[in-house]
């Protein structure tokens, strides 16, 4: 199957934060042409694993965003905070993320926390758009992408970015080796 991209200004493809997200940043000055469009496909192939061998795009072209709880001691509320890598890999939770972002635990958000906080659907989440003042670790490498498929707030399609865009992003840090290989 072929991918079509199509314009990401109506915002009828994104979700809302990751709409303003967008419209923010480029009223910031980011260079408009590291937004290439958005593309759409069904619901059941929004899954990275699945979409991939879908529309032929490999998985280093891909990004997936995790949202997860970080405690500063065992017995601390906990705080939100993403990690951003490419598909091939699996963010490195329990090591890098733990060490960068100086926590004594970090866990996977229960989806639906991750859902409200963040106004994007589960399984479509976005690491642009993300509610002001979370860390955003992003795997160093994403950078160099001319061209990454992420998600776009909502099930039935994908933002596509320069990767490049990332480094235009407030509270991004960048890490690398934030990502594993996958098995």
């Amino acid at each position: 199957m072929t991918l079509e991209l199509l314009d990401w200004h109506d915002g009828d493809l994104l979700a809302k934060p990751v709409f303003d997200a967008l419209k923010g940043l480029v009223g910031a000055g980011v260079p408009e042409s590291k937004i290439l469009g958005v593309t759409i496909n069904t619901d059941e192939e929004s899954d990275t694993d699945l979409w991939c061998p879908t529309y032929g795009v490999p998985f280093e072209n891909t990004g997936n965003v995790v949202v997860v709880h970080t405690h500063k001691t065992r017995k601390a509320p906990p705080q939100f905070a993403a990690a951003f890598v490419t598909a091939d890999t699996r963010a490195d939770l329990n090591g890098v993320v733990k060490r960068t972002l100086e926590v004594s635990k970090v866990s996977f958000a229960p989806i639906s926390d991750a859902v409200e906080a963040t106004g994007m659907e589960s399984g479509g989440m976005s690491p642009i758009g993300l509610p002001a003042g979370w860390p955003l670790l992003v795997d160093q490498h994403i950078l160099a992408v001319p061209k990454l498929y992420i998600g776009s707030g909502i099930r039935p399609s994908k933002l596509v970015v320069d990767g490049s865009i990332f480094a235009d992003i407030p509270s991004v840090a960048f890490v690398a080796g934030l990502g594993k290989p996958r098995a």
